[in-house]
């Protein structure tokens, strides 16, 4: 623990030197910025019971596309495409964009609020699929491809239900009612009022019921109604309300969907964030942020902070934070924002049999951000896999060895600290 607060201080220097970065314009951006876009893919019962309705969206924010300086402001180029193919088999669908973007004010031109939004709809039988989307910047060259595998072979009985999604409200045609768009991150700001979630299936034709459970993070049922309903047609599509006092009960609902026809019994899950001021947005447990703070915390901090039960931990993890805000005159706390975005990342990114932030990559990746240059050698025959790290602004470079070539990457040599917890 004695080099804690070196690591620290090179921690928050880290995060200064990103968003110092961030104010310069043509400034190098990091590869992983192009990777940062939105990719959101829903299924919704169609009028054609044998066919299933994929709407894709894809969300491309102003800060991972270079904006040029030009006479009259900044402009920024990129083409989109987002593909639908079989997963063992040939091209259902492919859509593409070109865009340009033009702003007079630089700091719009790296703006993580505003972006451009583009959508697709595809319909596909039941079956297993895969959709991609790829984003190209047109002046760095940059790419980042997303991709998501779609199961829908369990769809293909007389009863389904599609997984549920939130609504949020948006002017345009978004392929449900007029106005109507995905919530694309399930996160309700303080100010919505409604949380409506939008259930859709197959069923057929005659009476079905739906089952709304709502469950706190600690698994506590707070809230459960049922739908009586009927249908002479061979789908639904149901808007279910979630009262304003349930909805914004702690930061994280799991809210379970059980549709009932008959003998036959469907269910789905999904959850339901809640973003409070001060609080990043990636956050869904306070419990839990604690716990990923470890890496970062002294020994007496992180006895209060654990030890803290609900409201408390809540004021103590709000004041550790607000201390170390380098902009307390804004809603944002970039320096919180950074540290659980790398977290979020890394629970993406480097699983195990450990959860990502624990593993020895994601320790590196949360302290450190995504390294300056990778090395990474790959023998099959010898079975040795390694990675290494080099960070050319702390003058460093970790090593990784993955011993059994099942992707555990473990530190060949200790860091400054151990898992002792």
């Amino acid at each position: 623990m004695k080099n804690i607060n070196k690591y620290i201080i090179i921690t928050l220097l880290l995060f200064t030197q990103v968003l110092f970065a961030q104010m310069r314009p043509n400034s190098g951006r990091n590869q992983e910025t192009i990777r940062q876009y939105g990719f959101s893919v829903y299924s919704v019962a169609d009028a054609h019971s044998d066919s299933i309705r994929v709407l894709a969206f894809l969300s491309v924010p102003n800060h991972v596309l270079q904006f040029l300086k030009i006479k009259d402001g900044f402009e920024a180029e990129y083409e989109a495409t987002i593909s639908l193919k079989r997963k063992k088999g040939n091209l259902v669908g492919r859509r593409n964009w070109s865009n340009k973007l033009k702003t007079i004010d630089y700091l719009e031109s790296t703006s993580k609020d505003i972006f451009t939004i583009h959508q697709v709809e595809f319909k596909v039988a039941p079956g297993d699929y895969v959709i991609s989307a790829e984003v190209l910047d047109g002046d760095s060259k940059d790419s980042g491809v997303r991709q998501k595998e779609l199961e829908y072979t369990e769809h293909e009985g007389e009863i389904a239900l599609y997984t549920p999604f939130f609504l949020d409200y948006l002017s345009g045609n978004w392929g449900l009612n007029e106005n109507e768009i995905p919530m694309f991150q399930n996160i309700m700001g303080v100010k919505v009022t409604r949380a409506s979630v939008f259930v859709s299936g197959k069923i057929k034709p005659g009476d079905y019921t739906l089952d709304v459970n709502v469950f706190s993070s600690k698994k506590k049922e707070i809230w459960k109604k049922s739908f009586q309903s009927n249908s002479d047609k061979g789908y639904f599509h149901q808007r279910i309300i979630i009262p304003e006092n349930i909805a914004k009960q702690g930061l994280r609902k799991k809210v379970d969907i059980v549709l009932t026809q008959g003998s036959e019994k469907k269910k789905e899950s999904v959850i339901l964030s809640l973003s409070r001021i001060g609080i990043s947005a990636t956050i869904s447990n306070i419990d839990q942020a604690v716990e990923n703070m470890r890496y970062i915390l002294h020994d007496d901090e992180w006895k209060k902070l654990s030890k803290s039960k609900g409201t408390d931990k809540e004021t103590l993890f709000l004041e550790y934070w607000a201390s170390r805000d380098p902009t307390p005159e804004t809603p944002e706390n970039e320096v919180m924002d950074e540290y659980f975005t790398r977290v979020s990342y890394s629970n993406n990114s480097f699983k195990s049999y450990l959860p990502g932030w624990k593993t020895d990559m994601g320790m590196i990746y949360i302290l450190f951000g995504p390294p300056d240059d990778l090395e990474v050698y790959n023998d099959p025959m010898s079975r040795i896999y390694s990675q290494r790290w080099h960070y050319y602004r702390i003058n460093k470079y970790f090593d990784f060895i993955d011993e059994n070539g099942f992707g555990d990457y473990r530190l060949s040599t200790p860091f400054f600290r151990g898992r002792s917890w």
